[in-house]
């Protein structure tokens, strides 16, 4: 249905939705106390500024100012318009997006259920067949022969596509309408003669479904040695083979906290894996590893393994799958690349040796940085400058594809090193100009009264080591008011928690103030926490003490004899 999506769904939606979840499964984060954090997905840095509160559902980032819902994170992370972020996330807490009635988009939609409802039909006709046709005790013990079970079968709504020109277009082809649904969902096809069959015959069923479980389209293969050995559902309103995978689906069903996943050749690369206990491969249908799986995938996760079959057009795929994944590289993204034995493929590899030692290889999977360098390392011979200038022009438009950052920047600094560039012929191979590192930027450290303020703020208890009545808490300087009435909200902080000191400023002049600075993340806990919070004191001791003496120095010539016994301690 076409129309504007309603804002009481998108409501509902975010209510339904753990901002979370959907920010772990792509960028995986850390408890750190109530809140959760990790590195910021949006810009380099090293220690976390990036905050996701649970309470609030709200992500935030200290170091860059970036904020908001689980749908502003999709269309900022995942490059999604509004749209397609709650679509996204509709998809992912199973539901259907609600239109307004009477608001039509300029180009309505076509409504695709039907198409979708017949593909389900078909793959329940091919389930059906390979439970009950007379010709499938072949499709069955094939499977079998391949180590499946009847629970893995069922898991992946494996079918059968019997002998015979005409059983689907028989079973689902009732009427006009069906038939043209049919062929243009590339089931039943017609040849010259204007004769028209079923497309699959005599194959093992392999449905293959989108993120949301809906059928798109299928996948046939062969039980023997003819050819084509696989044969796939053509591009239909439906099925795009260079934007979807084969077993998505399930491995996200198998896993709510998928952080991986690994990409394979085969269909039955993917049902082994998953029958040994690996529930996180995928695979390519047929085609290519394309810009648009990668993206796919990094939707989902945020680190890719890339496992071709161990033969030359194996490694082939591979490098195609890395020279096109490094557009969507940035930060909190990863990719390796798993190299097998040769004549080995993820089937036989996980059948002959199991699944400890197969997970043992994706542990120890080749970082796309080595892997890049070594592939072009074997392609051209660096022992000559020849060979040299032959892997700069190659890999020089390639490394231009990847997102400016740290990342890219390394990656040309390798590239200028391994190919023996010279500093004077190495322009534009350098990390970008004026970029200044946190120590050079000029940026201060937290004031020690500002320390002071978080740490009780987050540890109320830490107030009492703090008499009211102390000298140093009397000098003018920023934020000492603040600090003040900090402690005295919080009292002796032994009997409340930083959720209470914190509702103790509802309508206070500082509230905004203190809210900012108690959604900072506080790294330092414990008996460290204590031991800085008592330096932050001594600091501003410190600080007290010269301010008084400026004071003092400043009046030398009408001082009282209390100040002047105060002064000489000062300078003592």
């Amino acid at each position: 249905m076409s129309g504007r999506i309603s804002q009481h769904f998108i409501d509902d939606l975010l209510a339904r939705t753990d901002v979370v979840d959907v920010i772990d499964s792509l960028v995986p984060l850390k408890k750190k106390g109530a809140n959760y954090s990790a590195c910021c997905p949006f810009h380099n840095e090293k220690t976390p500024s990036f905050t996701v509160s649970q309470d609030k559902q709200f992500y935030h980032c200290f170091g860059c100012g970036v904020s908001g819902s689980a749908i502003g994170f999709l269309m900022d992370y995942s490059h999604l318009d509004f749209v397609e972020a709650v679509e996204e996330l509709a998809s992912r807490a199973g539901v259907e997006v609600v239109r307004e009635q009477g608001i039509v988009n300029d180009k309505p939609k076509r409504d695709l259920s039907p198409l979708l409802q017949l593909n389900e039909d078909a793959s329940q006709f091919y389930q059906q067949q390979l439970r009950s046709h007379k010709t499938s005790q072949r499709a069955s013990e094939y499977l079998k022969g391949r180590g499946l079970s009847g629970e893995t079968a069922k898991t992946f709504q494996l079918g059968y596509a019997p002998t015979g020109w005409d059983n689907l277009m028989l079973a689902l082809g009732k009427t006009e309408g069906s038939l043209a649904d049919l062929r243009e969902l590339g089931l039943i096809v017609s040849n010259d003669n204007k004769k028209t069959y079923d497309r699959f015959r005599e194959r093992i069923m392999f449905p293959i479904r989108n993120k949301r479980g809906q059928t798109i389209g299928f996948g046939g293969r062969v039980m023997d040695d003819a050819e084509p050995k696989y044969l796939n559902s053509p591009e239909t309103p439906l099925f795009h083979k260079g934007r979807e995978v084969y077993g998505l689906f399930e491995a996200l069903k198998a896993s709510s906290k998928l952080q991986r996943l690994l990409l394979v050749e085969g269909y039955l690369d993917v049902i082994s894996l998953y029958q040994q206990g690996i529930t996180n491969s995928v695979a390519a249908l047929g085609t290519a590893i394309t810009r648009e799986h990668i993206d796919l995938l990094f939707r989902s996760v945020s680190e890719l393994v890339i496992c071709m079959d161990g033969d030359s057009a194996g490694q082939k795929a591979s490098w195609r799958a890395i020279v096109n994944a490094l557009p969507a590289l940035r930060s909190g993204r990863q990719i390796k690349v798993l190299s097998l034995p040769v004549g080995q493929d993820p089937d036989s590899l996980v059948r002959d040796n199991g699944a400890d030692y197969f997970e043992q290889l994706i542990e120890n999977a080749t970082p796309l940085s080595t892997y890049f360098f070594d592939y072009l390392s074997n392609e051209h011979s660096l022992e000559s400058m020849e060979g040299r200038a032959a892997m700069l022009e190659q890999a020089r438009p390639l490394l231009d594809t990847i997102p400016a950052g740290a990342f890219a920047d390394m990656m040309k600094k390798q590239l200028a090193t391994v190919s023996q560039l010279g500093s004077s012929s190495s322009k534009g191979f350098s990390p970008a100009r004026g970029v200044k590192t946190r120590h050079q930027s000029g940026k201060k450290s937290p004031s020690a009264i500002r320390h002071l303020i978080t740490s009780v703020l987050h540890e109320p208890q830490l107030a009492s080591q703090i008499d009211l009545d102390e000298p140093w808490l009397t000098v003018d300087m920023p934020g000492m008011e603040v600090l003040k009435r900090v402690l005295l909200l919080a009292g002796d902080g032994q009997d409340i928690s930083p959720a209470v000191l914190l509702e103790r400023f509802r309508g206070d002049e500082n509230e905004r103030t203190i809210k900012a600075l108690f959604a900072e993340e506080k790294l330092i806990n414990g008996e460290l926490s204590e031991h800085e919070f008592l330096g932050a004191i001594e600091r501003l001791k410190e600080q007290a003490k010269k301010s008084r003496l400026d004071v003092l120095l400043a009046k030398s010539n009408d001082l009282n004899e209390m100040e002047r016994t105060e002064l000489r301690e000062l300078i003592k």
